[in-house]
């Protein structure tokens, strides 16, 4: 079967490897299509993933969306053609994959396309480790630091129970779909200064409650991400963020421990309660109901052999794309 494999640092190659074999608590998911995670795809090739990725050779990928068609002995929790989406550790980017039954998956609603599938596994982190978890009501305003893929699906979410949602990003492609996933306010940070932000949100909605910081890196020149985060929530309001995992050497976060102290704010990467595999389900069944529009993430569809022109495009122009899907084949 064919699959993209990160033999080292710096080499993807596109080759035959063969299907694997299904052993007892497995099934085997025949892919129909997966997308790249703009961070942590590019972080593995480049080699300062640190943690569960962080090993060579590899099949790159971990977004999917497939259908079962082999079941291993002593597994009753799915069946054969059975739809399901997952965050996999064994490579989403080839034609079959191997599942451990016990993983956190979800089953596709009917009618949601397998792109679409593949990309909400994004919920893993920005729904079931941040929205769910800081339990918002409809009295919270909400901040949201990276509209990237999983700052979207953030927004989405959270719109869907908050009073309002704020947005910031660099790039106003991404803030423009962000008003879309229901943000009622946007900061582009390419064309407003730290404090210029901080004015137009004590403008906009006072303090806001929650913020959620969804980025890898500070691509600001100040490295304000948090800073800003900070100094926009209110007196024991609360934070979180993603744990992207990056190697320390090359996280370039700055945070004022007193500043976070002085203001009382609680952070933790998951907030009120932790994750709940429930909550997977829950944002599939959300999107599969029409209340968050995933597929307007999508800006460009490819095949295996164009992999690497794909994870460019995530990595050098964020301005052109948003989500991009990958299909199990090469172009005919």
């Amino acid at each position: 079967m064919l699959a993209a494999v990160v033999e080292r640092p710096g080499q993807l190659v596109i080759k035959d490897i063969p299907v694997p074999e299904v052993p007892k608590g497995h099934f085997l998911l025949k892919v129909e299509a997966a997308s790249i995670c703009n961070a942590t795809d590019n972080h593995i090739v480049e080699g300062i993933f640190d943690g569960y990725h962080d090993h060579y050779p590899q099949v790159l990928g971990h977004e999917v969306c497939g259908s079962v068609c082999e079941i291993g002995e002593g597994v009753d929790n799915v069946r054969l053609g059975e739809r399901i989406a997952l965050y996999t550790p064994n490579g989403a980017f080839q034609e079959y994959l191997l599942v451990r039954a016990d993983w956190t998956l979800a089953r596709i609603p009917e009618g949601m396309p397998p792109e679409v599938g593949a990309m909400c596994e994004v919920f893993d982190g920005s729904y079931t480790s941040l929205v769910a978890p800081a339990e918002l009501t409809k009295d919270d305003t909400v901040l949201i630091i990276g509209a990237g893929p999983l700052g979207l699906a953030a927004t989405g979410m959270a719109a869907l129970s908050a009073k309002a949602v704020l947005c910031v990003d660099f790039y106003q492609n991404r803030l423009d779909m962000a008003k879309q996933f229901g943000a009622k306010y946007t900061y582009n940070r390419s064309e407003m200064s730290t404090q210029q932000i901080l004015d137009a949100i004590a403008r906009d909605v006072g303090e806001v409650d929650v913020s959620l910081m969804c980025i890898a890196l500070d691509r600001s020149d100040d490295l304000s991400a948090f800073h800003m985060a900070i100094e926009a929530t209110r007196r024991d309001g609360r934070m979180a963020g993603l744990n992207v995992e990056v190697k320390l050497d090359h996280h370039n976060h700055r945070m004022n421990p007193f500043h976070m102290n002085r203001k009382n704010i609680k952070y933790r990467h998951n907030l009120e309660r932790a994750s709940d595999g429930r909550d997977f389900q829950r944002a599939y069944d959300a999107v599969g109901q029409g209340k968050v529009p995933m597929e307007k993430m999508i800006t460009h569809k490819v095949t295996l052999d164009k992999l690497p022109w794909a994870l460019d495009m995530t990595h050098a122009h964020l301005d052109e794309c948003i989500k991009i899907i990958v299909y199990p084949r090469v172009e005919a």
